[in-house]
């Protein structure tokens, strides 16, 4: 073997070793959805297919998910780890939706509006290569829209409202692999609504209807819950994430878990710089 093809496979050898090095789960970089860390050291953005956020001073992270804005819903989160006492770590996190459907038929202030709106506490304890993640998530959905006409004028709110449990459990591989294991249950979900008009058969006529129910029989169905296991990988700025699970599939955001169990897929991407 020649000298300058010796040297060559050398500076190949160390090129690929000094990216390996820099390419692992580490103290600063940890795995952030569903666990009470945020991106600290000198990473403080993520940009990925759901979400864009930037870290400030390492505890609060502002950011948006980007999917809803393609169907002209605003969003907004803010997460705040507030405390962090050995390997025991404490989070809050609340995100808010919003979407006025009149920007897409024109009807103005009667069309109806959705207002999404979720809380979290989460709290992470470190055991080595072992880490165990605990979230209580609150979600509140509203809907509210009016009706106005000749002879009904009025307006209509409903909305629903569940908490949820997360438990994630992730276990380090290996410097760039991780397995990760989440399992969520479903504690309540209730669904409510209010509705009040006022009817005018003729000009002498008048009557006031209000009405309101709470009926958690069509959604609040028993046992909804999952397990998703999946597998982390994490590289110097990229991550991905790849996983198969079972069980009732969750809405992302609004936190809404459905009826029918079935096959979990779960696929992200993102970096962070």
């Amino acid at each position: 073997m020649s000298a300058r093809r010796l040297a060559a496979m050398s500076a190949l050898c160390v090129l690929a070793w000094s990216g390996a090095a820099a390419a692992y789960h580490t103290d600063d970089d940890h795995i952030t959805d569903d666990t009470a860390w945020t991106l600290k050291g000198p990473k403080n953005y993520r940009l990925g297919l759901y979400k864009a956020s930037a870290t400030i001073a390492d505890r609060v992270v502002i950011g948006t998910y980007i999917w809803p804005w393609l169907a002209r819903t605003a969003s907004l989160f803010a997460k705040w780890r507030f405390l962090s006492i050995g390997p025991w770590h404490w989070a809050a996190e609340g995100a808010v939706f919003h979407l006025d459907t009149s920007r897409f038929d024109g009807t103005g202030p009667n069309a109806p509006v959705f207002t999404i709106g979720t809380a979290t506490l989460a709290n992470t304890l470190e055991l080595g290569d072992h880490q165990i993640s605990n979230n209580l998530i609150g979600t509140a959905v509203r809907l509210k829209g009016e009706i106005d006409d000749d002879t009904l004028g009025g307006a209509g709110e409903g909305g629903l409202s569940n908490l949820q449990y997360v438990l994630a459990y992730q276990y380090r591989v290996s410097r760039t692999l991780a397995l990760v294991v989440t399992g969520r249950y479903q504690i309540f979900q209730v669904l409510g609504g209010q509705t009040s008009f006022t009817s005018r058969p003729d000009d002498y006529t008048s009557i006031e209807v209000v009405a309101a129910a709470s009926d958690d029989h069509i959604v609040n169905f028993r046992y909804a819950l999952s397990v998703v296991p999946a597998l982390a990988w994490s590289w110097e700025n990229f991550n991905l994430r790849v996983g198969l699970g079972y069980g009732n599939f969750n809405i992302p955001g609004i936190n809404f878990m459905l009826e029918q169990r079935t096959l979990i897929p779960e696929l992200d991407l993102y970096f962070t710089f």
